[in-house]
């Protein structure tokens, strides 16, 4: 691993900046990333396991509408969706499980009992030892847990040979900093599909600890107060009634003259 130091990738966007001069905090170990903005990818990583548990859930409901459609002649199948839930099962337990076996090996941490035959493509260019095998969610559980507490490690590896959503794929350099980003984005993709995301709209104003953006996500329900946060991640978070009152204390009291 490098033990160069440069500033988090992040830039004014870093969780960790200077509070005065808003410089991004610094980095160590080969990491784009400072520490504190690893926190979020880490708890997305951790995440894939409940998202594949889930994923399985509905699955299964899939499957089951699909049987039903079949004895009452609907014309609308279900197995379409429940061969999109197999693929980004399937894609989870790839990327998840080939990042482990790099962090595994970078990190010189024992490897668990194999039990299956090696093939080609189970490997990447480094050629660790394949990790034991298990059921899928067993395997999934294993390596987020892994690479959630290893994130820094991840992270720092330099591009490797990898095959990156499954054994079909072409062959590619990846880095671990894209690695971060592939399963963060699967975990976006799982709560997608789990119907787990909600639109946010941009609110006027800027954050007063950073001055970024501020958002707003939709209400699930009519007493939804929906919390005010700021884009950058900073921490700041207001309901919606504190966003109101700092808006009303800024902005310019309209002229009581003129009109009648």
């Amino acid at each position: 691993m490098h033990d160069t130091t440069s500033l988090c990738a992040n830039g004014p966007r870093c969780r960790n900046q200077h509070p005065h001069t808003q410089q991004p905090a610094t980095t160590t170990g080969g990491s784009p990333w400072c520490s504190t903005c690893l926190d979020r990818p880490a708890r997305d990583i951790r995440n894939l396991t409940v998202d594949y548990l889930d994923l399985a859930q509905l699955h299964e409901a899939s499957l089951s509408q699909a049987l039903h459609d079949r004895t009452t002649g609907s014309h609308e199948s279900p197995l379409l969706i429940a061969g999109h839930i197999e693929a980004l099962q399937a894609e989870i337990v790839h990327v998840a499980t080939t990042w482990e076996q790099e962090v595994r090996a970078a990190a010189r941490l024992a490897t668990p009992e194999q039990r299956a035959p090696v093939a080609a493509w189970h490997t990447t260019i480094t050629r660790p030892t394949p990790v034991g095998a298990g059921r899928p969610g067993h395997q999934v559980q294993r390596a987020a847990t892994l690479l959630a507490a290893h994130i820094h490690t991840l992270a720092a590896l330099p591009a490797t040979t990898v095959y990156p959503t499954g054994c079909e794929d072409q062959p590619t350099d990846y880095t671990g900093a894209d690695a971060i980003e592939h399963l963060q984005a699967l975990h976006q993709r799982a709560r997608a599909m789990l119907g787990r995301t909600r639109r946010t709209r941009r609110l006027p104003g800027t954050c007063p600890d950073c001055h970024a953006d501020l958002n707003q996500q939709e209400p699930l329900h009519p007493d939804d107060d929906c919390p005010v946060y700021c884009a950058n991640q900073c921490g700041m978070q207001w309901t919606y009634t504190q966003y109101e009152q700092w808006m009303t204390a800024f902005l310019p009291t309209p002229s009581r003259g003129g009109h009648r």
